[in-house]
């Protein structure tokens, strides 16, 4: 897994966003950060990302055809791996 590749996609769909997150959220956002940060593998981080889709949507204001187009991007990665 090309880590660089995966933060860029995620990163690149983050700032897409209209928000960003509040007081309240930040802890919960450097939680999945860091879950994200240990994966070994797409499907991990794909998975993690899906678990917590509503908490990142809405802190960082994204709609969910960017959140899923960011999933494809990711998905796509994994079988070209």
């Amino acid at each position: 897994m090309n880590k660089a590749e995966v933060r860029s996609i995620i990163e690149s769909t983050l700032t897409s966003g209209d928000k960003a997150p509040g007081l309240f959220d930040l802890p919960k956002i450097l939680k999945v950060k860091f879950k994200l940060e240990s994966c070994d593998s797409i499907t991990e981080v794909v998975a993690i990302l899906e678990d917590h889709r509503s908490l990142i949507s809405k802190s960082f204001g994204l709609s969910d055809s960017v959140f899923d187009a960011s999933v494809k991007k990711l998905k796509t990665l994994e079988t070209d791996a």
